[in-house]
């Protein structure tokens, strides 16, 4: 509303014989000016949690609280609140059930778990409760790989989501770097330089077991396990100039889907499987492109660049709803973490200062990144951040279980 506007309004009421409390209510009415808009509140589910029997259930409560009130996905309720869900179970020699119950107190679930330590268990439990009334994958039992030079050479390591339990990986002769995660979180695919060169290896977690994935001549690094974990897209030169290749686990046999000018690397996948986004640099410097993969043998890939906005972009990774890319980029002479929606629409800058290689968590709300040697969880949507590791050598390119 101008000011013209607002003395014919005046004026009218002054002439109206208009009382001032009747023209104080209608001021407040008016949004942006005496009133002010209605800001609707986004609502979140509410569980009340019961005090689990047995043995360890008084402190198996206290620590599936703390799982529940970190996912920040619903509200922990007090006996006397209102809720919406209700989960109630017994821990007893580390063994856990639960069993959640909806407002009007039908079953939802009821599990045991039954893993060798409590934590676990109830890591687990909280998961799956977040998963049934949200739809969405908790993060309690989500794993992050890594690679820290704190053995002296750069190996691998996971962490779980809360980075109290750290392993190293690999032993390498010479180091071990760009680890991804198959989606189970059963194997490592990453790049070792036993031999002198690069070459893409698999690694089991639970036994050690690893096996080199090709056998063809020249070099091969930066492997991306797909969706459903039977393919690995990585780069290989074994035709003369690096390309993006998808290497099929289960037949052995690798297709060219780039036939780019340059060097790419960084390879991630379409949650449909479908689609490759990776960066390219052409000697122009780096920037993404994606490429369409074939749905059968022999059919041409489609490539074309995807413009970000910023120079520099480099290791991008979809979101797990295909939705956004988040990327790293220069700005003012440093690495920065960026974001931005697919196929179009406009980046956003999630973290600058040396930011860089971000990885999405499983449910899509968190970004892990490395900045200044040190591993970060940034929330997405509140813009908050916390260190996951520091002093833990120096690390750098992280990859969140998908």
């Amino acid at each position: 509303m101008n000011l013209r506007v607002l003395l014919i309004v005046l004026a009218c009421l002054a002439f109206s014989g208009t009382p001032a409390r009747a023209f104080l209510d209608f001021w407040r009415k008016i949004p942006g000016l005496g009133g002010t808009k209605k800001v609707e509140k986004q609502s979140m589910p509410r569980l009340r949690l019961e005090t689990f029997n047995g043995g360890t259930g008084s402190s198996a409560t206290q620590s599936l609280r703390q799982e529940l009130l970190t996912s920040r996905e619903f509200f922990v309720a007090a006996t006397e609140e209102d809720f919406d869900y209700t989960l109630e179970g017994s821990s007893v020699g580390g063994r856990v059930t639960g069993r959640l119950l909806d407002k009007k107190g039908k079953e939802m679930f009821q599990r045991s778990y039954a893993a060798p330590g409590l934590d676990e268990n109830l890591k687990a439990l909280a998961d799956d409760v977040i998963f049934v009334i949200t739809g969405r994958p908790g993060l309690a039992t989500s794993r992050i790989v890594f690679v820290s030079d704190k053995s002296g050479r750069k190996q691998i390591y996971i962490t779980d989501s809360d980075g109290k339990d750290v392993q190293q990986v690999t032993h390498d002769r010479l180091a071990a770097v760009a680890p991804s995660l198959s989606p189970d979180g059963s194997m490592i695919a990453f790049t070792s330089y036993g031999s002198g060169f690069p070459g893409v290896r698999l690694i089991d977690i639970h036994s050690g077991w690893d096996r080199e994935i090709s056998d063809t001549p020249g070099s091969s690094y930066g492997a991306a396990f797909s969706p459903e974990g039977s393919r690995l897209a990585m780069v290989m030169t074994f035709i003369g100039n690096p390309e993006i290749f998808v290497s099929d686990l289960n037949s052995n046999t690798a297709a060219c889907i780039s036939d780019s000018v340059g060097a790419p690397s960084s390879p991630s996948w379409h949650p449909d499987g479908r689609q490759l986004v990776f960066s390219n640099d052409d000697g122009s410097g780096p920037g993404l492109y994606v490429a369409e993969v074939p749905a059968k043998e022999g059919e041409p890939a489609k490539l074309f660049r995807w413009r970000t906005g910023w120079s520099g972009s480099t290791d991008p990774e979809w979101s797990p709803d295909g939705k956004q890319i988040a990327f790293t980029a220069m700005r003012g002479g440093q690495r920065a973490v960026v974001v931005k929606p697919w196929p179009s629409g406009s980046s956003r800058l999630v973290q600058s200062g040396g930011a860089g290689h971000p990885s999405w968590s499983p449910n899509g709300r968190y970004l892990c990144y490395s900045q200044q040697g040190a591993l970060y969880i940034h929330d997405v949507i509140s813009g908050s951040r916390r260190v996951l590791l520091r002093g833990f050598g120096h690390i750098s390119e992280p990859r969140w279980m998908r």
